[in-house]
């Protein structure tokens, strides 16, 4: 296996064309401004002592992400990496452009694009994101999400912060088997509808989160299942172990329009909704941690702020599916 170095002011797409199946791109921290990448073999892209930024003022040539990665088959990594600004006519400009295979994303950082991570359709992929910052990202018209997959064999999203979505949901996933745990899940003062959707059923394990539903909100359900209707033979879910906080005036935990879904409720504690979700109902609002990610690579640099949220639409925005 070998590693092919990226300094400052290079071409890492260069690097990654010439990159044999395995080997490691090490990207040097900096700013990579309007540098938009594809990988379609197995290989990792990691940054080397810091983040490396990517950072979009004009539209990606393929008109889908500032890293477009995947076919099905193969295996990548991307970690140490910080995508903000990307836009795309049809408003799906993503972070992270997922086509198929297996993802890895470690230590990654994605802010202020039109979606964070956008996940295309393979039964046989999988993604893993484990300590991640998705913030800010959304355009607002509900179509557009901190997080969306579509139908993959599994999606897991652990130790990570995911906040502030304008309009669409938090995390969004029609994977067949979902894994949320050990994450910061907020709206804060953002607008997002769901905190989790999981419109097409499956199976998940949702643990050991904190999960906050904003005043903002476009939905008062805080995790929606099977709302678009079952698509998998196995529909189970464990909700255990997470706080969960309602700042939404009317809302509640679950929408579960099916007949069968989320069981095995245990060792929950919520504030301020009217079921207890298998748990302890806390007479006062817990603190929540707001503190950004404290990446292993180099601490990030600062979060602009965000803009006002749009005024509150009807209801049910939000919930369509995405362009």
């Amino acid at each position: 296996m070998t590693v092919i170095s990226v300094g400052v002011g290079d071409n890492i797409q260069s690097a990654i064309d010439i990159a044999g199946v395995g080997d490691t791109v090490s990207v040097a921290a900096g700013t990579y401004t309007n540098q938009f990448l594809s990988i379609t073999k197995s290989m990792t892209l990691s940054a080397s002592g810091g983040l490396a930024r990517i950072d979009a003022s004009v539209s990606p040539p393929n008109g889908k992400a500032a890293i477009t990665v995947g076919v099905p088959g193969i295996a990548v990594t991307i970690a140490g990496f910080a995508i903000s600004g990307v836009t795309v006519p049809d408003n799906n400009g993503a972070a992270i452009r997922y086509e198929g295979g297996d993802l890895t994303l470690r230590d990654d950082w994605f802010y202020n694009n039109q979606e964070g991570v956008l996940g295309a359709n393979d039964p046989n992929g999988n993604i893993l994101m484990d300590h991640l910052e998705i913030a800010f990202n959304g355009d607002g018209s509900g179509h557009t999400h901190g997080v969306y997959v579509n139908q993959l064999a599994s999606f897991t999203i652990t130790n990570s912060y995911i906040h502030d979505t304008a309009v669409g949901h938090e995390i969004k996933s029609r994977a067949a088997n979902n894994t949320i745990t050990n994450n910061r899940i907020f709206d804060n003062n953002g607008s997002a509808s769901y905190s989790i959707d999981l419109p097409n059923g499956g199976n998940a394990s949702i643990r050991n989160n904190v999960i906050q539903q904003g005043s903002n909100t476009q939905n008062p359900a805080i995790i929606a299942y099977g709302e678009e209707g079952l698509a998998y033979a196995s529909n189970n879910v464990t909700l255990s172990g997470n706080t969960i906080v309602n700042d939404n005036p009317g809302g509640y935990g679950i929408l579960n329009p099916t007949s069968v879904g989320p069981t095995n409720f245990i060792g929950n504690s919520v504030w301020n909704l009217t079921n207890p979700l298998g748990g302890d109902v806390l007479a006062i609002r817990p603190v929540l941690d707001l503190l950004p990610i404290s990446f292993i690579t180099t601490p990030p640099p600062p979060i602009p702020p965000p803009t006002p949220p749009p005024t509150k639409p009807g209801k049910g925005h939000g919930r369509g599916k995405p362009r």
